[in-house]
């Protein structure tokens, strides 16, 4: 296998139409690492409502277990992509290796902690017996995705950050059909197989995940080889401020891995809040979600490619002015039509959905809107919010971003779901709502710090302006 290209060739390229491209990969990557969910919600689906609804609550949970682990790849991408720019490839797969560790360990940990406290946690959320159960099956054994689920997710960050989406999603063609197959052999008992319901589902998702993890750790080893054979140290005549990093700086990491965290949590806890209503509306939320959790992946590709568009460059400088112009302007370009896309998606996916009940059918089409506004603006306010971790400040993103969500938007759904029990469109307007403050509170920071003030990159280090 030949060796990787330059670094720095591949991140000279910072115009809208290569952060479009850079974008159109990630977004594909992000689609397809969420199919499991989608599969199994349309073959589970048949089986009943409730069950429908248990596996909604189930994916609720599983963005909880996972969201300090999202967390430390965020805080990953920053970093790699910072080696990368420099040139310094020891300096990468040190970086990698040592995330892996650090990710593999929490993921152990925390498969400890919740696989014995799976059915508390079910018993308090859950709103029928038939629900509870569904949950339980399918989390008794999903839990055990953890380590699976994070190594894999760092390893195709470390595809793409090397621009080498296109290798990384090869991998999808043995996860994505294998899943199908298994599904339906294990669910419905086709050919003999045993006959397992939402429990086959999960069997199904931890075998073709397991499959595709196995490709991503041959290709990253043999990159690795020849990367590490046959690259030197990086030329610290071109390097930047980045490049003198600690292998692992707290000041970068822990910041940004608990701004995401915490981010996911809430989200999670928003999810989970909406389970408590009527099963029938609920079921027809978890039948949006995976949807919207595949709107919510391409527009996390927009903000995955602007961090990877500017996180290596100097603070301050025209060079990131210019490419700051370029992601707003792909971000123009892509949150509207993104939007447009899922009311489309969801509406055909409604026509087509001839096994659900008339009263879900309903409550699904009544969400749409609401689910086509929350994708516009959670698109453009995840963005921005990645171009300030990576060039501003992470600790400021990290207490508003945070602030609202947990000072403001939980405590007012909790309020208005177990207090006054309000219905689930007019709930739903208070996540919108709180997003849209979290978009124009971060567009005001954005439009003055990188387009205002005149910083100086000699006085104005990564180190200290990230405390």
């Amino acid at each position: 296998m030949s060796a990787t290209p330059s670094p720095k060739s591949a991140l000279l390229d910072r115009e809208t139409p290569s952060i479009l491209k850079l974008a159109g990969f990630l977004s594909l990557s992000g689609l397809f690492s969420t199919s499991a969910i989608l599969i199994d919600a349309n073959m589970v689906g048949p089986i009943g409502d409730e069950t429908l609804a248990g596996l909604g609550l189930c994916a609720g949970l599983y963005g909880v277990f996972m969201a300090l682990l999202f967390g430390l790849g965020s805080g990953a991408q920053i970093l790699l992509t910072r080696a990368f720019g420099a040139g310094d490839m020891h300096l990468y797969y040190k970086r990698l290796l040592r995330m892996m560790a650090l990710g593999l360990g929490h993921s152990i940990i925390l498969v400890l902690l919740f696989r014995f406290n799976i059915n508390f946690l079910v018993d308090w959320l859950a709103t029928t017996s038939g629900i509870g159960f569904a949950a339980k099956r399918y989390l008794a054994l999903m839990v055990y995705a953890l380590p699976l689920s994070f190594a894999a997710y760092l390893l195709t960050i470390s595809f793409d950050v090397r621009r080498q989406a296109p290798r990384e999603l090869r991998g999808f063609a043995i996860e994505l059909p294998l899943n199908v197959i298994l599904n339906a052999l294990l669910i419905y008992g086709w050919f003999g197989a045993p006959e397992l319901g939402i429990k086959g589902a999960a069997i199904a998702t931890l075998v073709s995940q397991s499959a595709r993890l196995i490709y991503l750790i041959v290709l990253t080893v043999r990159d690795m080889r020849v990367a590490l054979r046959d690259k030197g140290p990086a030329e610290t005549s071109g390097s930047t401020d980045y490049d003198r990093e600690a292998l692992l700086p707290r000041s970068v990491l822990i910041p940004v891995m608990l701004n995401v965290a915490a981010l996911i949590v809430g989200a999670q806890a928003y999810q989970l809040l909406f389970a408590q209503q009527p099963y029938l509306t609920f079921a027809a939320l978890a039948l949006m979600t995976p949807w919207l959790s595949v709107a919510n992946v391409l527009g996390r590709a927009v903000a995955m490619s602007a961090t990877l568009t500017c996180a290596d460059l100097e603070p301050g400088s025209p060079e990131l002015r210019k490419a700051i112009r370029s992601i707003l302007t792909a971000l123009r370009l892509l949150a509207p039509r993104l939007a447009l896309l899922f009311v489309g998606v969801t509406l055909l996916a409604d026509a087509l959905s001839w096994h659900i009940s008339d009263w879900v059918r309903i409550n699904f089409l009544l969400l749409i809107p609401y689910g086509g506004l929350l994708v516009l603006v959670r698109t453009a306010s995840v963005t921005i919010g990645a171009i300030l971790r990576a060039t501003d400040r992470p600790k400021w993103v990290f207490w508003v971003q945070v602030g609202l969500q947990w000072g403001f938007g939980v405590p007012l759904l909790l309020i208005c779901t177990h207090v006054f029990e309000l219905s689930l469109y007019i709930v739903y307007g208070i996540l919108i709502l709180e997003e849209a403050m979290r978009l124009g509170i971060m567009a005001l920071r954005l439009k003055r710090r990188a387009f205002t003030e005149d910083h100086s990159p000699k006085s104005d280090s990564p180190q200290v302006r990230a405390e």
